[in-house]
């Protein structure tokens, strides 16, 4: 696995340690790596990775950035394993996903250059693809640096919480904690236009001829994210899977499996720093906090991680092709 720097946490840990306890301690260092990676995805789904269906392992196992096939096959095998374990114990009901995986789909996850930040220019051209605002104002959002809790501030924001004169938005996480931020002149109008919306073309406009519809209905409130009619229970604000759901469909039009909240996020981090690097010719304690502040990130653990794997002049020069 590639060295970069995760958060030092699982997701359901009481749940992984006992998985892990019935390995050697060498193999347990192995599972621990695995899980602090799949602890991103984990927390953005808000599930444990036993839950995941094979779609979403798919986008879990590119996270490992495996250099050889055999690397590639491992992963999947542990994982597998797990979830076996998880079905054996009575945390899941059902089949693994992972069963009769062929040797191909096991080893495609071997790391080529994947990307994984995105420029401003780029997601414009992402979001000029998106046929539904529901999906683009998702991308401008975080890339603005809404997100909270499990997407939380994004799922929660509604008309009332847009000052549209002043470009504010007024954001509620699930933690409890609220904030206003200021947001561009293309979030507030991609805002504007999915609370309008009232219909979603199913996977970006090119559903299956087969289907039997290829557009939903959206249900009629004022949240900006709105769910489809069918058979939801999510009247009010939409469930928490949606952000992840509808990011996975555009991933994989344009063909990237790393389109996640988490990297979109990080591009608009790098944005704005490359922004206040060019304003000050520096990127120093006051530009990172204002980013950090932009972005909600107040844990000193993971505003060290966020430096060292990204959020540097090396990274951003790189990025954005400055001298």
């Amino acid at each position: 696995m590639a060295n970069i720097v995760y958060e030092d946490r699982l997701y359901n840990e009481k749940t992984k340690l006992a998985f892990m306890s019935e390995y050697a301690e060498s193999t347990q260092k192995i599972l621990s790596r695995l899980f602090k990676v799949s602890q991103t995805l984990e927390f953005d789904l808000d599930k444990d990775l036993f839950e995941f269906n094979r779609e979403q392992l798919r986008r879990l196992f590119f996270l490992y950035l495996p250099k050889t096939a055999y690397s590639s096959k491992a992963n999947v095998t542990w994982v597998s394993k797990y979830i076996d374990w998880a079905l054996e114990e009575g945390y899941l009901d059902g089949l693994n996903p992972l069963d009769g995986t062929a040797k191909e789909w096991k080893e495609q996850f071997v790391m080529k250059s994947l990307k994984k930040y995105w420029t401003a220019k780029e997601l414009d051209k992402i979001i000029n693809k998106c046929v539904n605002a529901q999906d683009a104002v998702l991308i401008s959002l975080l890339f603005n640096g809404v997100r909270g809790t499990a997407n939380s501030e994004i799922l929660n924001l509604q008309k009332s919480d847009i000052l549209f004169s002043t470009n504010q938005l007024s954001l509620r996480d699930d933690d409890g904690t609220s904030r206003i931020i200021t947001v561009s002149d293309a979030c507030i109008s991609l805002c504007e236009k999915a609370l309008r919306e009232s219909e979603y073309e199913k996977k970006n406009g090119n559903a299956s001829k087969d289907i039997k519809s290829p557009t939903a209905a959206l249900v009629s409130n004022d949240f900006v994210v709105k769910t489809a009619f069918t058979r939801t229970e999510h009247f009010h604000e939409a469930e928490k899977n949606i952000v992840h759901r509808r990011l996975s469909v555009i991933g994989e039009e344009i063909n990237e499996p790393n389109f996640t909240p988490f990297n979109i996020c990080y591009s608009g981090m790098l944005a704005l720093a490359k922004d206040l690097f060019l304003q000050s010719g520096e990127l120093g304690d006051h530009e990172y906090e204002v980013v950090f502040r932009q972005f909600q990130e107040k844990s000193d653990q993971s505003i060290y991680r966020i430096k060292a794997e990204f959020l540097n002049l090396t990274q951003l020069k790189e990025l954005y092709k400055i001298s």
